[in-house]
């Protein structure tokens, strides 16, 4: 008798952890559909995002020249060109007067700029 008792309460403690671990897959299961989901979402969002970067950009780049710092910055550089080709000019024709030129083409102070 006892023999059997202690099979019977093997057989249902097995029996109880089986039908645990079927609960715990089943779970398993609804959560990976969850995480498949959510998953697809994400990829989704994420193509939008980067087609809305790609647009942003493209837009960007077409309206580039029109904005203040790259009109800055190709003024600079321009100067920066102008002065050396004015000391190019100064150096092989010393009795030129450039100071006209000079004051045209003269690159702004390092501390007015960081004043502004």
């Amino acid at each position: 008798m006892k023999k059997k008792r202690r099979l019977l309460e093997e057989s249902t403690s097995r029996w109880l952890e089986a039908k645990g671990l079927m609960g715990s897959l089943d779970t398993s299961k609804a959560s990976r559909k969850e995480a498949k989901v959510e998953i697809a979402r994400l990829v989704g969002e994420k193509k939008e995002m980067e087609r809305k970067l790609e647009s942003v950009k493209a837009e960007y780049v077409a309206n580039l020249h029109n904005t203040e710092a790259y009109t800055n910055f190709s003024d600079y550089f321009a100067k920066v060109g102008h002065q050396e080709v004015l000391a190019v000019l100064k150096s092989d024709y010393a009795d030129l007067s450039l100071g006209s030129l000079e004051a045209r083409f003269s690159l702004p102070d390092a501390k007015s700029e960081e004043d502004s």
